[in-house]
């Protein structure tokens, strides 16, 4: 299938924001964030005939994120994550979670990456178990059962009583 810029240029709307959280989660800077996502795209351009289902559009551009962003951590050498709250909502926008969110947040960031990244994509990016498949280059059985897995540990991290770290931002006092 021939894919026209306009196509491309559609999907680049449709899916700008959604790179861009993920981007942000991974780096924690807006500018980083905005370089990876654009890198992605224009790496996404280059190689657009080798997208095989454009039903995998989000998935392939996924995949194609995190390759970028493991270049740039190989070029950097350093790693920032940030929090789920960050990751969803601008800083500036940010709302205050209610005890659960944030109780949920502080679980979901005891998980490990190969837990956790499958989770935010489904849960908080809405990407189909095919499309994180994709995305992780992982077979879809795989994906499934590290969500089953994330699921139980997030369940027993829920489940056990917790101390809720609030923490406020120099800015906002």
């Amino acid at each position: 299938m021939q894919i026209t810029d306009q196509m491309f240029n559609d999907w680049v709307r449709q899916h700008q924001r959604l790179l861009f959280g993920i981007a942000y989660w991974w780096t924690g800077s807006r500018t980083d964030a905005e370089e990876l996502t654009q890198e992605a795209f224009l790496q996404a351009y280059r190689s657009r005939s080798s997208l095989r289902d454009v039903e995998l559009i989000k998935g392939w551009l996924v995949g194609i994120l995190r390759h970028c962003h493991s270049q740039m951590r190989r070029r950097t050498k350093s790693r920032k994550e940030v929090s789920f709250d960050e990751m969803l909502y601008e800083p500036q926008s940010r709302p205050t979670l209610s005890a659960d969110a944030l109780a949920l947040h502080q679980s979901l960031d005891k998980l490990e990456e190969r837990h956790r990244l499958p989770v935010v994509l489904f849960y908080f990016q809405d990407l189909s178990y095919r499309e994180i498949a994709e995305a992780l280059e992982l077979p879809i059985g795989t994906v499934m059962s590290r969500l089953a897995r994330a699921r139980q540990q997030l369940h027993e991290l829920m489940k056990a009583p917790t101390k809720l770290v609030l923490m406020k931002k120099a800015a906002s006092l």
